[in-house]
């Protein structure tokens, strides 16, 4: 005879399993008993089982056919043991239970937990028949336990390899629904009825604060790390792309200084650069978040950088239209192509750190180790070989850009067609 539950049932010892012969009888005998109360006995395993598992006494988790299961599963499992041949039925309905909960999406833990506290109830059961109904001597069913407690944890075997199977490949259907949603959300721009599918299957607020990063590696022996940043209240969701990494953070209520931080140490010392997008408010602004990155990343100037689009937007104008940008700078600073390239590199170090230090003179003389005579000699003449006066607002605008231009795009942008 074979007995144990099964989740929400029972299962039948196998009769060739070594036990005590006069001790089968007497355990035949109870679970006959057993049988012919199986409605009342169901009921009271069921009780136990929500009793003992929280899960289980959740009306809201609880699966509902609960108690359809502990009677069926009992009936195969009595059954059983009247009729060897019977254990088939038995098997075949372990593994169905395994792939319903499986499917359903209950916690393993939660069914393998009701699975044992259902065997402990048969188990009393079968004790309390025999010594209510005066079966004989409950003494001799002690020779029965121990092959009846082996059953339990072989079907419990059965049952938790049924959910797994199941559970693996729901999982990795899943895992490709995410990634192929997550892909046209990148790409999907004004459509909300379609925001709002994807933050169901993403599980995400439709209307949260998100940002994209862009993770890029530089070959050929950069790597993109293979795994999102771990941040502690953010959920990253990572989507693979070759040399690059796409990821849709949502902050919540984290600022976006606190995930920069993450990707700056991700960053750090590797050959890799990383673009961020401002806050993106509403799921259905990831795509143009995405945009956002992705000019941010066009802004690195360097391995191990970081660039947040909302702290250099002019770069990003720049890069946005590299067309214009080539075109500003070949306007400005093509007369400097016509100096010795010491001489150049001189003028434009000098006019970059005058820049950088609030367009002090003094500043600049210190940093450059170098006199404030000699700086400003350098800066008129930089005024004189392009034709802008950096005391007008205006001009000295242009020259900002135009010389960030040259730090994006390179000497071409300046060059223009020329063949240098």
């Amino acid at each position: 005879m074979h007995t144990s539950s099964v989740t929400d049932g029972v299962r039948p010892l196998p009769q060739g399993d070594t036990a005590d012969a006069s001790a089968l009888p007497l355990f035949h005998r109870a679970c006959a008993r057993l049988l012919h109360h199986g409605p009342e006995f169901a009921g009271s395993v069921v009780r136990r089982i929500r009793a003992e598992v929280p899960y289980y006494a959740d009306p809201v988790l609880a699966p509902p056919d609960v108690r359809q299961t502990v009677g069926t599963g009992i009936h195969h499992a009595l059954a059983a043991a009247l009729d060897p041949a019977r254990i088939v039925d038995v098997e075949r309905y372990t593994r169905e239970l395994g792939i319903k909960r499986a499917e359903q999406g209950r916690p393993l833990d939660e069914v393998l937990h009701a699975f044992r506290v259902a065997g402990s109830e048969v188990w009393t059961g079968i004790v309390g028949v025999v010594e209510r109904d005066r079966l004989g001597d409950i003494s001799q069913l002690v020779h029965v336990a121990g092959l009846v407690w082996k059953s339990n944890d072989r079907d419990a075997v059965l049952v938790a390899d049924a959910y797994r199977q199941v559970a693996e490949g729901i999982g990795s259907r899943h895992g490709e629904r995410v990634r192929l949603i997550l892909t046209a959300l990148l790409e999907t721009r004004d459509d909300p009825a379609f925001a709002l599918d994807a933050a169901a299957v993403l599980d995400l607020p439709p209307d949260g604060r998100f940002a994209v990063a862009v993770v890029q590696a530089t070959p050929p022996y950069g790597r993109v790390p293979g795994t999102a940043p771990e941040v502690p209240g953010i959920r990253i969701l990572r989507h693979a792309a070759g040399h690059r990494d796409v990821l849709v953070a949502h902050l919540a209520d984290h600022p976006l200084d606190t995930l920069v931080a993450a990707l700056d140490a991700q960053a750090s010392g590797r050959a890799l650069r990383i673009g961020v997008s401002p806050v993106a408010h509403g799921l259905g602004n990831v795509a143009r978040a995405h945009d956002m990155a992705q000019l941010a990343l066009r802004t690195c100037r360097a391995d191990g950088e970081t660039a947040r689009l909302d702290s250099r937007l002019p770069d990003g104008l720049l890069v946005s239209r590299p067309d214009l940008s080539a075109e500003l700078a070949h306007r400005v600073l093509r007369p400097l192509y016509d100096l010795e390239p010491a001489d150049r590199d001189t003028l434009f170090g000098t006019v970059d750190v005058w820049i950088e230090t609030g367009g002090s003179a003094v500043r600049t003389a210190r940093r450059m180790l170098c006199h404030r005579n000699t700086v400003l000699n350098r800066l008129r003449r930089l005024e004189q070989i392009t034709g802008l006066s950096l005391t007008r607002p205006r001009d000295l605008v242009q020259l900002t850009l135009a010389l960030d231009a040259h730090r994006l795009l390179g000497a071409a942008a300046a060059l223009g067609h020329d063949e240098r």
